[in-house]
């Protein structure tokens, strides 16, 4: 039997070409005009590259925007504006796309709608950037559907405040030497690792399912059986020892008969898993460096020779902040800024938070640093005389309460959503996918306060029960999706508030004879906060409001008496709308 080999090789990840398409009227971007769609795929399969993304966008959407103007007009009227900028959604809701796009692209577009006097901007609406091309006769091209062979075009013109087109569309990629159509991902030099990173979890995931690693050769002396008897022989080994706890498939080599026995060979190398750990430590290496990344801790990862304290990862924090995201945050803030002024002459400028460096209760619970530090830290005093059994953390609840006053609304304003729905949560997701088409994970984790590993279960639960389809990366509502919100009765309207509650699975009332009276006056508050308000709050009070809810507790029958920093209570989400 003649034997076939075949080469196997990666596919050299060569950079995009751009080419006119003079019957469209477009350039594209790309083999095959595809390049924007294989940087999602790539996204979406390999999980140390999209992590570092979801990650760098977030810390380039910051914390907040801040609007500068020279009179409070002109700042209510740009916040007015910021909360509702287009019809689904608010300024930051927004600003995390365009991050996201800037952070896998290296730009972002924007539709920009002018009223009909065209004297001010009416609103804006984010275009996902992996679907504008630039035009030929007409500024710039437009297509949901790329890959149809006849996609629907819509053309538009550029920004340009001189002319005031009805619909106008605003181009921004961060500059690179030599790219003038389009913009090259600041990551480019890693493609290849991340392609790489791909491959190695298909590699492992095929080795274990089905044998796609060829471990073992084996040598028959019996002669050239004929092609029927060959595959049943194949079909044989593999009945008998391939599978999932039979990893590794074989090559079965037919020779002239002689008296040779049969022989058996392991092609694997010994240190074939060594190997592996090398490669992906070496790739994770590459990834990094391609992301410009100083130190991997800011995205959850410990390397050799990093201590993983607190004044490290605050250093490495600060230093990637100065080098790459508030460059290029300055960027952005002086593009929104400059479109901005024809709405209301301020300036928009982001302003950050440190993931870690800010959070000194957190830092105290973990035993990082002593009460007071913590307190030192927080600007507040660490006169021991403060300290007592019945104010162990030395708070002033009263100064504290007066800030929560200040915040949020009444209950009374909302009526709660009839729940035939299984999860709230689920049918929040459902209403902003619906308002969103398109919207990915990390756009649902910027918009609900929620844990991201919760978030993304309700996602996986909604495709599950089939009320999400898949969308350039992200997903839509389909109509099953549809006719469930319909049935649950949910408008545009809804929102999630936040109410200071007992939490689930604690007995007793909402106050019970040992609850503090900073507990007792927050439930008699009887208020719905927005996301907004307690992060406000928590920026007044100079601690995290979300992980210490407001009150604390003693651990029951603990002796020595062990005081916790946070109690019974906690934010519960509601669903409402307003009345």
């Amino acid at each position: 039997m003649e034997g076939h080999f075949q080469r196997v090789s990666f596919v050299e990840s060569a950079l995009p070409k751009f080419k006119e398409n003079k019957s469209k009227g477009f350039v594209t971007f790309g083999e095959n005009n595809k390049y924007p769609f294989e940087l999602i795929d790539l996204f979406n399969k390999s999980p140390k590259h999209s992590a570092i993304v979801t990650q760098k966008a977030a810390y380039l959407s910051g914390d907040k925007t801040e609007i500068i103007g020279a009179n409070t007009e002109d700042i209510a009227r740009a916040q007015d504006y910021l909360n509702s900028i287009n019809a689904y959604e608010d300024f930051e809701s927004l600003k995390t796309k365009i991050a996201q796009d800037c952070e896998l692209f290296n730009g972002f577009a924007l539709e920009i709608i002018w009223n009909k006097a065209k004297t001010s901007i009416a609103e804006i609406y984010h275009l996902p950037f992996q679907n504008v091309r630039k035009g030929l006769e007409m500024d710039f091209v437009y297509s949901d559907n790329w890959d149809s062979h006849r996609p629907e075009l819509t053309y538009y013109p550029k920004w340009n405040p001189t002319t005031r087109e009805n619909k106008q569309l605003y181009y921004f990629k961060f500059y690179r030497a030599g790219q003038d159509l389009y913009p090259l991902p600041d990551y480019v030099g890693a493609l290849k690792y991340i392609e790489i990173d791909t491959e190695i979890a298909n590699f492992h995931l095929n080795s274990i399912k089905s044998g796609f690693s060829a471990q073992t050769l084996i040598q028959l002396f019996k002669g050239i059986p004929t092609p029927e008897e060959a595959r049943k022989t194949a079909k044989r080994f593999k009945d008998n020892f391939q599978g999932t706890d039979n990893a590794g498939s074989v090559i079965i080599q037919y020779n002239e008969p002689n008296e040779n026995p049969s022989v058996i060979n392991n092609l694997a190398p010994s240190d074939f898993d060594k190997l592996f750990v090398e490669l992906n430590r070496q790739v994770q290496e590459e990834i990094f460096v391609g992301h410009k990344v100083t130190s991997p801790m800011l995205f959850g990862v410990k390397t050799e020779g990093q201590l993983g304290g607190r004044s490290e990862l605050v250093e490495a924090y600060e230093t990637f902040q100065t080098s790459y995201i508030e460059p290029r945050q300055k960027q952005l803030d002086s593009c929104l800024s400059h479109i901005f002024k024809y709405i209301s002459p301020v300036k928009l400028e982001t302003k950050n938070n440190p993931p870690i460096g800010l959070d000194y209760v957190y830092l105290f619970e973990k035993g990082i640093i002593s009460k007071e530090e913590a307190r030192q830290e927080l600007g507040m005093s660490v006169d021991p005389l403060q300290f007592s059994s019945q104010n162990p953390f030395g708070w002033d609840d009263d100064k504290d309460l007066q800030v929560f006053e200040m915040f949020g609304e009444t209950s009374d304003k909302f009526e709660a959503m009839p729940m035939n729905f299984a999860n709230a949560l689920e049918l929040m997701i459902l209403q902003l996918i619906r308002s969103n088409p398109g919207t990915v994970l990390a756009d649902l984790v910027a918009q609900i306060k929620a844990d991201p590993a919760t978030i993304a279960e309700a996602v996986t639960s909604l495709q599950d029960q089939g009320y999400l389809n898949p969308l350039e990366g992200g997903y839509e509502v389909n109509s099953e999706g549809l006719n469930e919100l319909e049935r649950n009765n949910i408008s545009e309207a809804l929102e999630i508030r936040y109410e200071y509650t007992k939490a689930p699975g604690v007995s007793g009332s909402e106050v019970i004879p040992t609850s503090r009276d900073f507990c007792r006056r927050m439930v008699g508050f009887n208020r719905y906060y927005t996301r907004e308000d307690i992060d406000q709050i928590s920026l007044i009070l100079g601690y995290d409001v979300w992980r210490r809810r407001g009150g604390w507790m003693t651990v029951k029958n603990s002796s020595p008496a062990v005081h916790l920093p946070y109690c019974r209570h906690i934010w519960a989400s509601r669903l409402v709308r307003r009345k």
